[in-house]
């Protein structure tokens, strides 16, 4: 994961915070946190406070602290591998080194190897991973932070997926009609986007 990559999940945990507080301002406004009853002792809407906005002010709160504390840790995991690539950047610069991606390759910048992990069973007509360019054949090198050195079951790429839902995923590809690696973003951000994209492992 890139500083880019963070310092923009660390300015999404911001804004969630600012949400969350307007929220309990709506609280604070009725006198009442998250778990104060909204009905009276016969079960009726108390009078003394707006019971339909201090529902709606719970339910987004916890939809936002949900939301929180999935980014953290993500935030979280991407520090520590940025500080692992950072610690092990001396030895990485003996071995043999291929760029990331074709499109704003720069000759003096070293990169880590890449190897392909899984390779591209399907891919469903129309959805995002064909829109993006991405054929049968196709073998990935990477998903957002796993590769080939911590790759242990297609389990792990779907929580890739689901924990970028909301946002963007980098994708490495090695295409198989020209041998060539690029770098492809995938746009998460709707919840309804479906990614249409089937692998298998390489080595199974």
């Amino acid at each position: 994961m890139s500083l880019e990559t963070l310092y923009s999940l660390m300015d999404r945990v911001k804004e969630l915070e600012t949400m969350i507080e307007q929220h309990g301002m709506v609280l604070k406004a009725n006198n009442v946190g998250l778990s104060e009853p909204v009905t009276d002792g016969e079960s009726y809407p108390r009078s003394d406070i707006d019971v339909y906005a201090v529902r709606q002010a719970r339910n987004s709160i916890i939809y936002l602290q949900n939301d929180r504390k999935k980014i953290m840790a993500e935030i979280e995991k991407g520090m520590a591998l940025f500080f692992e690539q950072e610690r092990n950047t001396f030895v990485q610069e003996q071995l043999p080194i291929e760029p990331m991606s074709v499109a704003d390759c720069d000759e003096d910048v070293i990169k880590p190897t890449l190897e392909p992990f899984v390779v591209v069973e399907k891919v469903e007509p129309g959805q995002l991973a064909d829109r993006m360019g991405i054929t049968i054949k196709d073998k990935i090198l990477q998903i957002g932070t796993l590769s080939s050195q911590n790759f242990k079951g297609l389990n792990q790429i779907q929580t890739m997926i689901n924990n970028a839902r909301g946002g963007k995923l980098q994708f490495v590809v090695r295409k198989a009609s020209t041998g060539k690696d690029v770098t492809i973003e995938m746009d998460l951000s709707s919840a309804e986007t479906r990614l249409g994209l089937f692998v298998k492992p390489l080595k199974e």
